[in-house]
């Protein structure tokens, strides 16, 4: 007897099939993407880069795949740099056409090099746009200020304090980026935000060293 068995016979037979993957360099945070309704997708919104959950932690849209090259660990780490935060605080969603732009594929060694620093500078002005609205609300010039792991306080008066969650978590940044007009392994954005130089470096310290400033594939293995 033959029995013929297709991908419609499968799925009617089980209802659905759901595929959950948690990435490394975070705590699971996969079900709170898509809690929130993300503003349409466009290259020049912060929006479609980065969120800030209630909770504080960030989730970082990526439009490419990791292959087992470590790209995903290298974007958690680039983005978690330029906000001061520890990497288990980035969620890094990736390859889905639904919440990013697309950056073009896995493009190998080049992953981080190309599609690395769009998440970079995105995160580097979401840093900028979170300083400048604790900025206003704690009453204390941008200068007088310091984040870490999510904390915005005053370096003058430490008691003044206000929280990434506090400040946005929840909602989507309506910051409006420089786009290049280029979709793909090219694509970039810039704002108001400088990246940070790489003497600064905490979390990919060692990698920027390795790499002699340059975050590109292999280099992301080396992490702290």
């Amino acid at each position: 007897m033959t029995i013929n068995v297709n991908r419609r016979t499968v799925l009617g037979a089980f209802g659905a099939l759901t595929i959950s993957v948690v990435l490394p360099g975070h705590k699971a945070r996969a079900a709170i993407v898509g809690a929130m309704t993300q503003p349409p997708l466009k290259p020049e919104n912060l929006s479609s880069y980065i969120q800030v959950n209630a909770d504080g932690t960030v989730v970082a849209f990526w439009g490419k795949m990791d292959m087992g090259q470590g790209t995903d660990l290298g974007v958690a780490q680039m983005v978690a740099e330029e906000l001061d935060l520890p990497v288990s605080k980035v969620f890094v969603q990736q390859g889905d056409t639904a919440t990013s732009i697309n950056q073009g594929g896995a493009s190998g060694s080049t992953g981080i090099q190309q599609g690395g620093t769009a998440l970079q500078s995105a995160a580097a002005e979401a840093h900028y746009q979170l300083v400048d609205m604790a900025s206003k609300q704690l009453g204390v010039s941008v200068s007088d200020l310091k984040v870490d792991d999510g904390v915005i306080s005053s370096i003058a008066d430490p008691a003044k304090t206000v929280t990434y969650a506090e400040l946005i978590g929840g909602r989507f940044f309506d910051t409006q980026l420089e786009w290049n007009q280029k979709i793909g392994n090219s694509l970039f954005v810039k704002g108001k935000g400088t990246i940070k130089p790489v003497a600064d470096h905490k979390v990919v310290r060692r990698c920027a060293v390795m790499c002699r400033g340059k975050l590109w594939g292999p280099a992301t293995m080396w992490w702290t």
